[in-house]
């Protein structure tokens, strides 16, 4: 009877608790100053010690780098946050947002998207998953352009933004992986709407990335 019990009280643990506690590797840290607030990732793969240890010097690097600025007083006040995007067992997908106060109306946000191997630990560029080439820079800048609450932006909101940022900044290499074979890249406040929007991301679908690889195979 008491293994019974057991099993039953495994049973609805499993149930009752998201799956994201049961299989996620990632963990959360906390730190804090009197004008900074930091929650960032600790990850842990089983029997991989070498790729998780690279993985978390990586992120380490933007740890440290927004210390080293708070402490040299670079900006005013600020936070260091994570997302986690995407995981599977074969790949891990983050979103750094560093947020920076210097003084005036508001501070500055910044995405940055950190995409890893679990086999290896070595971070993976967007050609590992789409091929992109500088004459795609039409079709993906008419792709749907979301907001960080994952809102799809209105045209009209938008339009006065694309067309500077098409010409001068193009296609970015800065992106997260959103699941079921779509990717998002990811552009900062003011370069595809106005600040009121955060970070923002256009989505390439899986049918768009599939069109891309086969168009770019060579």
């Amino acid at each position: 009877m008491k293994v019974q019990n057991i099993l039953i009280a495994l049973l609805l643990y499993c149930i009752l608790v998201p799956l994201s506690l049961v299989s996620a590797s990632v963990y959360e840290e906390t730190d804090s100053a009197i004008n900074y607030t930091m929650s960032y990732p600790i990850v842990y793969l089983d029997h991989n010690q070498e790729a998780q240890d690279r993985i978390n010097s990586d992120i380490y690097n933007y740890i440290y780098a927004f210390k080293a600025d708070y402490n040299d007083g670079k900006f005013i006040n600020g936070s260091f946050k994570y997302e986690v995007k995407y995981e599977d067992d074969d790949v891990l997908s983050l979103m750094i947002i560093d947020y920076r106060y210097y003084g005036g109306a508001h501070g500055l946000e910044k995405g940055i998207g950190l995409n890893y191997s679990k086999k290896t630990g070595q971070r993976l560029p967007l050609p590992y998953f789409v091929r992109l080439r500088p004459g795609d820079i039409s079709k993906v800048f008419s792709l749907p352009i979301y907001n960080r609450r994952n809102q799809r932006i209105p045209y009209r909101i938008t339009k006065d933004f694309t067309p500077y940022t098409r010409e001068h900044k193009g296609i970015t290499d800065n992106f997260y992986l959103m699941g079921n074979g779509a990717i998002a890249l990811i552009y900062q406040p003011y370069e595809l709407a106005p600040y009121a929007s955060g970070i923002t991301h256009i989505v390439i679908s899986a049918k768009y990335v599939d069109y891309f690889n086969r168009r770019n195979h060579e």
